[in-house]
Formats: structure tokens, sequence, C-alpha cells
């Protein structure tokens, strides 16, 4: 799935997916129940391929940190955000970055991590892509069709 096509909405619960925009609002469907809504343009609105996480090298994005998630737990699911400890949630998220600021990042964001990542395993959606990663592959797929022949 494309990282660029899932938000976060400011006041609002969960990831939503872009089914159309235009110059005042999107028009967005939820991951969590499926219903639709739009959002005005007052709206702060984040696009997660814009989102990154403080570590004490540089700050990674948050395709990368979602996909090492899924990695380390073999596609099963995380701690529940609101029935886990922050220690527990805490552990998770080290044992698949191991170098992240927790001076910088509060337990609040490792919970909304925690969430988010069961959502996008919920709806399939891993391994997360990136736009870049996409058309890379669409320009190989020709040419690997055409070495063949």
């Amino acid at each position: 799935m494309k990282i660029s096509d899932i938000l976060a909405i400011a006041g609002k619960p969960g990831l939503y997916k872009v089914i159309a925009s235009s110059n005042k609002n999107l028009v967005v469907e939820s991951m969590v129940d499926g219903k639709r809504s739009s959002v005005p343009g007052s709206v702060r609105v984040s696009n997660l391929s814009d989102i990154t996480m403080y570590t004490f090298k540089e700050d990674v994005p948050l395709r990368d940190i979602l996909n090492n998630l899924h990695k380390k737990a073999k596609g099963h699911e995380a701690p529940a955000h609101n029935s886990s400890s922050s220690q527990e949630i805490k552990d998770f998220v080290d044992s698949a970055v191991s170098d992240l600021d927790h001076d910088r990042i509060y337990n609040s964001d490792l919970k909304k991590l925690v969430q988010w990542y069961n959502i996008l395993l919920t709806k399939d959606a891993f391994p997360l892509e990136d736009d870049a990663e996409i058309a890379e592959e669409k320009t190989e797929k020709p040419a690997k069709e055409k070495s063949d022949e």
C-alpha cells in the first residue's frame, strides 16, 4: 500500500485513506470502520509519508519504522495501545528501532505508533511503500520482460 495515501487527522482517532480531494476539502475513509467523511481544509492533516521519528543519529521516516515493526513482530499484532503498559509498548518499539531518542518521543507518541501499526496490519497494508519505490518497480518490470525475450 502507498503510504502517501494514508492520513492522520488532528482530533480524530485512527488513520484515514484519501478518496478524493478538492481545493477546499478532502473526502476520506476511516481505516477503522470504513465510514467516509469530508475534512475541511482548515483542519490539520498529516500524511504518514511526511512523519518522522527522532533517533540519536537522524530522523527516521515512519514508513521505515512501521515496516521494521512488521518484520520484528513477524506479521503479528503489537501490544494493544489502550490496555498494555507504557513499558511494554516501549520495549516492543525499541526491539525494532533501537536508537529512538526517548527524551524527545513521548509515551503517547509510541501508543499512537502501535495503534497505527495494528490498524495497518488489519488492512494488509504491509509492506508500506513510498511513491519512489512504486515508480521504480514500474520501470524495472518492462525492462526485465524485454530482456527475457
